[in-house]
């Protein structure tokens, strides 16, 4: 009776550990891939910032600069340090921007503003280094421009000895002033007023 009882506790035991022996296998062979398996690589994140393209200037630093954009096309204007004249570009592509134009402008100015109003363009150039004694009163020259076709601009008039110019967009002018007097220039055509309604029998 004692070695039965006995035998029977020693089988429960054995059992007991068998069991626990096979769970911890179990465990262990599922395991298994999860340790021995290379850790996956991330992923490169390739980014599309930062600098996509890179031009020479061939007329000195950039004063000012001017996109225009027409006919579902972009254009570059760059006002130089080293004259008047205005550097153009195509810039539809901006990671292959290509120069289609130059403009020459007068020797020992630069361009120092762009003001454009519908398809005409005013750009201002000054002479020397402005100082801290002079005024906006110090005068520019300032020419117009046809810019019907970004890529080609006509040159309209040339305005010596301008003091002070400002465009009105909503009507289409540009104002210069200079030693002659005041000019008003017709930039774009005015948009047609709406009819009025007639009241009355």
């Amino acid at each position: 009776m004692k070695g039965s009882l006995q035998d029977k506790t020693h089988g429960r035991v054995i059992k007991s550990v068998s069991r626990a022996v096979v769970v911890f296998l179990a465990i262990g062979i599922a395991a298994a891939p999860s340790i021995f398996a290379k850790p996956k690589a991330k992923k490169d994140v390739v980014s599309n910032l930062g600098v996509i393209a890179h031009l020479q200037l061939d007329g000195g630093t950039a004063t000012r600069m001017l996109l225009v954009q027409k006919d579902g096309k972009q254009y570059l204007y760059v006002g130089l340090s080293s004259s008047s004249g205005v550097c153009i570009f195509d810039v539809a592509k901006p990671a292959d921007p290509r120069k289609v134009e130059k403009i020459a402008g007068a020797g020992g100015a630069q361009a120092a503003d762009f003001q454009l109003v519908g398809d005409t363009l005013a750009v201002t150039s000054r002479i020397g280094e402005a100082t801290a004694s002079s005024s906006n009163a110090r005068p520019r020259s300032v020419t117009i421009l046809n810019m019907s076709d970004p890529a080609n601009p006509q040159q309209m008039q040339t305005f010596a000895d301008v003091t002070s110019v400002v465009a009105d967009d909503a009507r289409g002018l540009i104002y210069l002033s200079n030693g002659e007097g005041l000019w008003v220039m017709q930039a774009k055509q005015p948009q047609k007023a709406e009819a009025l309604g007639s009241y009355g029998g």
